[in-house]
Order: C-alpha cells, then structure tokens, then sequence
C-alpha cells in the first residue's frame, strides 16, 4: 500500500483530504508545518509521497521540498497551492524540486487521478538507477551554440516571438524544459505545441527557464552532438512535412513536438555517461551494422527509446509524444490511436539520418509505408525537397 503526506498549515485544508481520501487505498500521514513534516518522513520509512502546501511559516513548501529532496529522493513530490505566482511554480518544477504544481481549489477526481498516475508511473522505474536517472533531468544540458542565440534573440527589441519561438524549435533540451513547465498542472494545459508553450508562459517566465538549463563541454565531442540536434530538428520538419501529406491536414498540437523529442533519450545519456556515449557514437560512426538498441542495453543497462519515454511521461508530456520516444524504431508495435504518428517519426528519423550522417541510420520498417498508405519513392519525393544543409545548426 502507497503512501502519502500532506502538508498545510491549515488545519481545515488537512481536514477537507482527510474526508476526500478517506475510501481511498493510501495510508495516509498529515503535518502542519515543514518541520513536522521532516520529523514524520525521519520516523516514517513507508511514505512515498509528499504533497505540501507552498505558503507556510517558518518553512516554506519550497524549502521543504528542497530538503526533502535531497535526503529522500525517491519520495514523489508534489506543490499544492493556492498561491499563484508564476515565477515561484517555474522554480519548482525547473529545479526538480516538484514535479507537479496543483492549484488550490482541486478537483477531487482530476487530483486522485493525478496522484494515481504518479505512482503508475514510478513503478514502472522500480528500479533504483532508473530513478536516479530520472532525477537528473532537471539539468539536462543544451550545445552553446543554439543557447547564446536564443539569450541573444531574447534580449533583441527588435526580436519577434515567432523568431525566439523558431529556434527553440532547434533545440530538444530547451523544448523538453519549456513543454514540461506548461503541461504541469499549474497552467492546466495539455501540449506539444512550442508555440502554444511560449504564448502562455510569457517572456519574462521563458527567461528563467531557459536561465537555469547547463550547458555541455563539448569541445573534442562537438561534431556528434550537434548532429544530434540538428538531426532531431531534422526529424521535427520531415515529421511535420509528411504528415501534412499524408493525412492533408496540420499536425496537431499535441504531435507538434514529436519529432523533436523522439531522441531526448540520448541528451540523457549523454548527460549521464558523456565521452563514454560520444566514443559509442563513433564506433557506430564506423560501424553501420551495429546494434544501437542492442548496444544501449549492454553498456548503458537503458536504451534511449526506454529512457526517453519514462522521463517524459514522468513530466507529463502529452501521450503521443511519449508513445514516439518509446516505439519510434518499432512503429508497429505502438498503440493504435498514436500509430499515425509514431510511424511517420519513424520515417522521418531514417531520413533525417540518410540526408544528414548516412551511417547512422536506423533500420527502416517497409510495413510502414503500406500502413500510411504511401509509397517510398513518393514519400521519398518529398523528403529529398528537404536539403540536410539547410538545418544545419
């Protein structure tokens, strides 16, 4: 049995949850401060859960979390708030310091709902590296080149939103930050759509996001990982391309990022296990024929396409987008409402990697074009309009 502690300094709060959680299947644990809430968590060794209140004396819910994250990292944790201040959200979930940020009133079903997520979602990383792992991404890093650009734009007056927003589109790790920080409860926004991302969060709120993310030493390793940036954004527009031929209509909001995200697993890996992963890449370099899942798996315990999709729905991106991290080298076997989509990745990464860096190109599935119901030379028309030279970053 799960279970969880409230925090909230006021006692009608704690005593509304009781009442709502009480058929519920959680043990449950309550404090009204944070100091009593860490005297619980040091007595309580069974707590999975964190849920506190962000306005408290003495202790605040940030405070807290911070503490509570670095002496327990693997208890979930949670802001529940009805204090609305879009900075201090930002800096929750930015940091990892929270991976929700809910808005007091809740819905009671839309919260129990949420909360039963989470735990789906962290017993499926039972296993200990794997939520260590996911404790890093709040600090996956990016390639200078493309953040001294977008600080640059950000600072231009003469810079228009539609500028600033295209080359975020160019970078994974900024997308993966910014769509993270919307699709938190906070914003109440289910999205894909950098756009759509921007327009809500404003300028000012972009700044710190975009403020707080590393940035890599690449150095010897700069040649491999600005090919994976620019064939993730590669991907982006071959995705987009195809799919508006395919099916004759837009991509939908929710699919916008697909492309673009699909590889987030190897920004992870590549933050986790650096020049050994950049020597992995050269050896793939000079060896086409070699496993990339297979290889994955034996050196890195994880594959990309694993770690990608777990630390994705972890942050709450929208299905579609975790389904193509997961399934986009084994299209097929994807649920059937996002199949479209993750079939159209999968033939937009081989051909980003055929017109960019040709050996590192994936196996192609030839099912695929009978289920989209094109045929390769003409979806390979399409693509060849595409120019690799043009997205070089």
């Amino acid at each position: 049995m799960k279970s969880i502690l409230f925090v909230d300094d006021e006692r009608a709060i704690l005593s509304s949850i009781k009442r709502e959680f009480f058929d519920s299947d959680y043990t449950l644990y309550f404090a009204e401060s944070g100091i009593e809430a860490l005297k619980i968590l040091h007595e309580n060794t069974d707590i999975n859960m964190i849920i506190s209140d962000f306005m408290m004396p003495q202790m605040n819910g940030y405070e807290l979390l911070k503490k509570v994250k670095h002496l327990y990292p693997n208890i979930i944790r949670i802001v529940l708030s009805g204090y609305t201040d879009n900075s201090s959200m930002i800096r929750c979930v930015s940091e990892n310091i929270a991976q929700l940020y809910v808005n007091k009133p809740w819905d009671k079903e839309e919260f129990i709902d949420i909360i039963n997520k989470l735990f789906d979602t962290s017993d499926k990383l039972n296993h200990e590296s794997f939520k260590k792992l996911v404790e890093n991404t709040d600090k996956l890093p990016t390639i200078p080149t493309l953040f001294f650009q977008i600080n640059k734009l950000m600072e231009d007056d003469y810079s228009s939103i539609d500028d600033i927003i295209n080359l975020i589109n160019k970078d994974q790790t900024m997308a993966f930050n910014i769509l993270r920080t919307i699709n938190s409860a906070f914003y109440g926004i289910k999205t894909g759509s950098i756009k759509t991302a921007v327009l809500n969060l404003g300028l000012e709120n972009l700044k710190s996001i975009i403020a707080a993310i590393e940035l890599f030493n690449i150095n010897s390793s700069d040649f491999y990982m600005k090919l994976l940036w620019e064939h993730s954004y590669f991907t982006n527009i071959i995705t987009i391309k195809l799919y508006e031929y395919i099916f004759k209509k837009k991509l939908p909001q929710q699919y916008s990022s697909a492309g673009l995200l699909h590889d987030i697993g190897k920004v992870v890996l590549l933050k986790l296990f650096n020049l050994e992963y950049v020597a992995f890449l050269k050896i793939k370099d000079n060896n086409r024929d070699l496993d990339l899942l297979t290889y994955e798996r034996n050196f890195f315990k994880y594959t990309h396409e694993e770690l990608g999709s777990y630390i994705l729905n972890w942050w709450q991106l929208p299905t579609p987008i975790v389904e193509t991290a997961l399934r986009h080298t084994k299209p097929l076997s994807s649920s059937k409402m996002y199949r479209d989509i993750v079939c159209v990745v999968h033939l937009a990464d081989y051909y980003s990697w055929k017109l960019l860096h040709p050996d590192f190109m994936p196996t192609i599935n030839e099912e695929v074009f009978s289920y989209l119901k094109i045929e390769k030379n003409e979806c390979e028309s399409i693509i060849n309009n595409c120019n690799g030279d043009d997205y070089i970053l």
